[in-house]
C-alpha cells in the first residue's frame, strides 16, 4: 500500500538539523508538500523559509525521544495527517578505533543512529500510518569511515531492513546513504531530490530498502 498518492495535500515530517534538513524541506515544499520540521534549529528554518507559514516548526533536541514523540503528535493534531516521515541521521563525531572509545560515547552514537529514528517510526506508525499507510526515509547526513561510524551504519541498515519487512505493504521504509565519491554539497543536493523521488515513487527502489546515492543515481546496496 505505502504512499499511494502524490497529492499536494501530503504532510511530511522531517527530523534533524543543518543544511541537509533545509535542503530536504525546501525540495519537498517545492513539490507541494505540507512540511513540518522537528529539530534544534526548527525556528530558524521557519524564519528563513520563503513560505514560512507553510512550515510547522517544532523545536526539540535530536535525541529527546519524548520531544520527538510530541512532535509527531503535534503534526497529526494540527495538520490532520502524517503521510511521510524523513529522519536525518547525523554522522557520528567520534572517529577512531573502537578499542580506544569510551563505551558511553558509543552508546550515544547508537542512540542517535537508530534508537531515535526507531522511536519516531513507532510513534508515526501508531498515530497515523498503521491505519492510513505512508512511508519512511532515513537519510544518513554524511559518510564517514571508522569503527563507530560503521557500527552505527550497520545497525541502521539492519533496522531499516527489519522495519521494511514488518511494515510492508502498508508502510514503505528506506534508508539513503552517501556513496564514497560524493562531496558534502553534491550529496545534500542529491539526497534532497532522492527523498522526493522515494516519496513520489519516482526512484526505483525495487531491489531493497537501503539505497546508496552515487553521482546522479540512487543504487540499491547494502551500506557496508
Amino acid at each position: 500500500m505505502g504512499h499511494a498518492s502524490t497529492s499536494t495535500a501530503r504532510v511530511v515530517l522531517v527530523t534533524g538539523a543543518g543544511d541537509l534538513a533545509a535542503a530536504v524541506v525546501g525540495s519537498l515544499a517545492e513539490h507541494g508538500a505540507h512540511m513540518a520540521l522537528a529539530g534544534p534549529d526548527a525556528e530558524q528554518a521557519h524564519r528563513a523559509a520563503p513560505s514560512a507559514a507553510q512550515l510547522l516548526a517544532l523545536p526539540c533536541g535530536p535525541d529527546d525521544l519524548a520531544a520527538l514523540g510530541r512532535a509527531v503528535d503535534t503534526v497529526v493534531d494540527r495538520l490532520g495527517r502524517l503521510d511521510h516521515l524523513v529522519n536525518l541521521v547525523a554522522a557520528p563525531s567520534s572517529p577512531g578505533p573502537l578499542m580506544e572509545m569510551d563505551p558511553l560515547a558509543l552508546r550515544d552514537i547508537l542512540h542517535s543512529a537508530f534508537v531515535a529514528p526507531l522511536a519516531c517510526v513507532q510513534r508515526a506508525y501508531w498515530r497515523w500510518m498503521a491505519l492510513y499507510g505512508g512511508s519512511v526515509v532515513n537519510v544518513v547526513a554524511a559518510r564517514a569511515r571508522g569503527g563507530s561510524q560503521d557500527v552505527a551504519l550497520a545497525g541502521l541498515t539492519e533496522l531499516t531492513e527489519w522495519l521494511a519487512a514488518e511494515l510492508a505493504p502498508r508502510v514503505d521504509v528506506h534508508t539513503l546513504v552517501p556513496g564514497p565519491s560524493l562531496d558534502t554539497g553534491a550529496y545534500q543536493a542529491g539526497a534532497a531530490e532522492a527523498v522526493c523521488g522515494l516519496l513520489t515513487r519516482r526512484t526505483d527502489s525495487t531491489h531493497g530498502p537501503v539505497l546508496v546515492l552515487s553521482g546522479d543515481s540512487v543504487c540499491p546496496s547494502r551500506a557496508w
